[in-house]
């Protein structure tokens, strides 16, 4: 187990920038493509992801998280969990003993449910399998069976596929790349927030209003352009955030710089992707007619539409003010504070980029996100600490902010609650049932 979590490490830690262009090349040459075109393919997705990471990293998690948590001293919150982020959760969950037993896990599964029809997604975003590591862990920690841990990641797996395969059109439509799906564990949070979409629908109006950005800016010209809308909002978390007049007025001109930048994203994703998408449905069509496939990516291919970066920002001081009245929230959000957009890119393909249902949905989608850590963070503090992780100076507890709302409801269900159980079962049928048959299909095609 140790030789094999050491392979494991190690291509994982290549990152998502060189891992991703390996695997997309390898694909191209199954597929036909030659091993030039391949190459390029592959290349260009590593410079895509790269270009993205930058953004987040240097400017909306570099920039805009410090402005977040100046706000959050302001408030004096004395909240016992801090988030310590992606990066300190994944490493923390890949040091858990059984780690390496997952990866196999996700693809020799993916491949079974493949070959049997089950699932139309080939997930090659293997880079992120840490967090089916950290929901096996912290069930692990909370029920002392190796079991019921490996069962959480199974479920995991399964449903960022199904979830991946329901809202694919829908990622393909508001990014432009055929053949393409996101079952990312973010996705996850479609399943309690779907039935209040589908709420949304039954009450009187509301069913009509839109906001997409291009929208707002016909409705407000100049000023629903996303550089102004970006600059406003940094300007504004700057003020929040007690920063003085130099201070907000470079927060403004980064937001707005992130609004502009991660938009031009996309064209390299399409430039990176088409070939491959179009090579993977001719190769489907003459060896299995009738088949579909679509290649399964992390989220960053969502980044690019605007709907995705503004709902992020716009909900930065909304999370603040969350993890202040949110009843039975022990969560300081620290790690991950403006690091979220994950989280609104699968809310973002499903509403088709409304940004209306994105912010409401987004809302609660953090709820979730406080809720969720809070209940994990007593076992994953001790995974900490047995794996020999030092807890930062002034927490009693740590935890990892995007927490999902499946390891939530496991941790419910081991406490021995009947009405998690009842909930839960439900809740994924009637999500399950709302994402195949209401909203697995283009937008266009809902409305007409």
């Amino acid at each position: 187990m140790s030789t094999l979590l050491s392979v494991v490490q190690y291509i994982i830690g290549l990152g998502a920038t060189v891992f991703l262009p390996a695997v997309m090349f390898l694909i191209g040459l199954m597929f036909g493509l030659k091993p030039g075109r391949a190459l390029r393919a592959g290349l260009t997705l590593g410079v895509a992801f790269t270009g993205v990471s930058l953004v987040t990293s240097n400017l909306l998690v570099g920039q805009v998280a410090p402005a977040a948590q100046q706000m959050i001293d302001r408030l004096g919150l004395n909240l016992t969990a801090m988030d310590v982020g992606w990066p300190a959760a994944s490493a923390i969950s890949w040091a858990w003993p059984y780690a390496a037993a997952v990866f196999p896990l996700q693809v020799g599964l993916n491949i079974l449910l493949f070959a049997v029809g089950w699932t139309k997604t080939i997930n090659v975003d293997l880079w992120n399998v840490w967090q089916k590591v950290f929901a096996g862990a912290v069930v692990m920690y909370l029920t002392n069976s190796l079991w019921w841990a490996l069962i959480v990641a199974t479920a995991m797996i399964v449903i960022e596929l199904k979830v991946g395969d329901y809202t694919s059109e829908r990622v393909q439509q508001v990014t432009g790349i055929p053949g393409v799906s996101v079952p990312h564990a973010c996705a996850t949070w479609l399943i309690p927030l779907a039935p209040f979409n589908w709420l949304l629908d039954q009450i009187p109006g509301v069913k009509k209003i839109k906001l997409r950005p291009d929208q707002l800016q016909e409705k407000i010209g100049f000023f629903g352009e996303n550089i102004v809308i970006g600059l406003v909002m940094g300007l504004l978390i700057g003020v929040l955030a007690g920063y003085n007049f130099a201070g907000i007025l470079k927060l403004g001109i980064t937001v707005a710089a992130v609004m502009v930048l991660l938009p031009r994203m996309a064209t390299i994703f399409m430039e990176a992707l088409m070939p491959i998408s179009e090579a993977a449905s001719e190769f489907m069509k003459k060896r299995f007619p009738g088949r579909e496939m679509v290649i399964g990516l992390d989220w960053p291919v969502l980044a690019g539409h605007p709907t995705t970066i503004v709902s992020a920002v716009i909900l930065i001081p909304v999370l603040v003010l969350l993890s202040v009245i949110l009843p039975g929230n022990t969560v300081l959000p620290f790690g991950d504070l403006g690091n979220f957009a994950c989280i609104m890119a699968p809310i973002v393909a499903l509403v088709g980029g409304d940004l209306f249902r994105t912010l409401i949905l987004g809302t609660l989608a953090l709820a979730v996100c406080l809720w969720g850590a809070s209940a994990a963070a007593p076992a994953f503090t001790q995974l900490a600490m047995d794996v020999g992780t030092a807890l930062p100076e002034g927490a009693s507890q740590i935890t990892w902010l995007k927490t999902t709302p499946v390891t939530w409801a496991v941790i419910k269900i081991s406490e021995g609650s009947i009405i998690a159980i009842v909930i839960s079962a439900v809740l994924l049928a009637v999500s399950f049932w709302l994402l195949k048959t209401k909203w697995s299909g283009r937008i266009e095609e809902e409305e007409q």
